[in-house]
C-alpha cells in the first residue's frame, strides 16, 4: 500500500466566521477553505465583486482554477475566447491559460472559485491585501507579489 500525505480531516466553515479582505471600490474576498483544511489538495475563495472590476489577464502556471457564478452578470476571457456567465454558470480554467473575468452587470456580483492544488494561492492574495493596507497596491507590486505564487500578469484587464 502506497503512502502519501495524510488524508484531510472533514472541515465546515461558517461563513459568518469567516474573515472579509476587502480592497475598497473593487473587490471582497474570503477565504472559504485554506490549503491546511483541505490538506492542499485545493483552496476556495469568496468575491463579491464591484460592476465593472475585474483582474488584469493572468496564468496559473501550476494550477486549474474552477470558477462557480453565483449573482451578478460577468464575463470571463480564456486565451482569447469570451463567454458570458450568468448565476449557476461554471467556468474551467486550466493552468497555463490565459483568462480574467469582469463584472458587466449593474450591481455586485458574486463567484466562488477553487484553485487546485491549493500550493500558497491564499497567500497571495493575503500579500495583496497586507499591501493595499500600507497604500502600497499597485500594478508593478502586484506583479512582484503574483510572480512568487506561479501566477504572471500578461494584460489588462477585460
Amino acid at each position: 500500500m502506497m503512502k502519501g500525505p495524510p488524508m484531510p480531516k472533514p472541515i465546515q466553515t461558517a461563513y459568518a466566521r469567516t474573515t472579509a479582505y476587502d480592497f475598497p471600490g473593487a473587490i471582497t474576498l474570503r477565504i472559504l477553505l485554506t490549503s491546511e483544511q483541505t490538506g492542499g489538495t485545493h483552496v476556495v475563495f469568496e468575491d463579491i465583486v464591484q460592476p465593472n472590476i475585474g483582474p488584469p489577464r493572468h496564468i496559473h502556471h501550476d494550477q486549474d482554477e474552477t470558477f462557480f457564478f453565483l449573482e451578478g452578470e460577468f464575463d470571463v476571457e480564456v486565451d482569447g475566447q469570451l463567454y458570458h456567465m450568468a448565476p449557476g454558470d461554471v467556468a474551467f480554467i486550466p493552468r497555463g491559460a490565459t483568462h480574467a473575468f469582469k463584472n458587466v452587470g449593474e450591481t455586485p456580483g458574486r463567484l466562488r472559485y477553487i484553485f487546485s492544488p491549493a500550493l500558497e494561492i491564499e497567500n497571495m492574495f493575503l500579500a495583496f491585501h497586507a499591501a493595499q493596507s500600507n497604500g502600497d497596491l499597485n500594478t508593478d507590486k502586484m506583479a512582484e507579489i503574483s510572480a512568487r505564487y506561479g501566477q504572471s500578469f500578461v494584460g489588462p484587464p477585460l
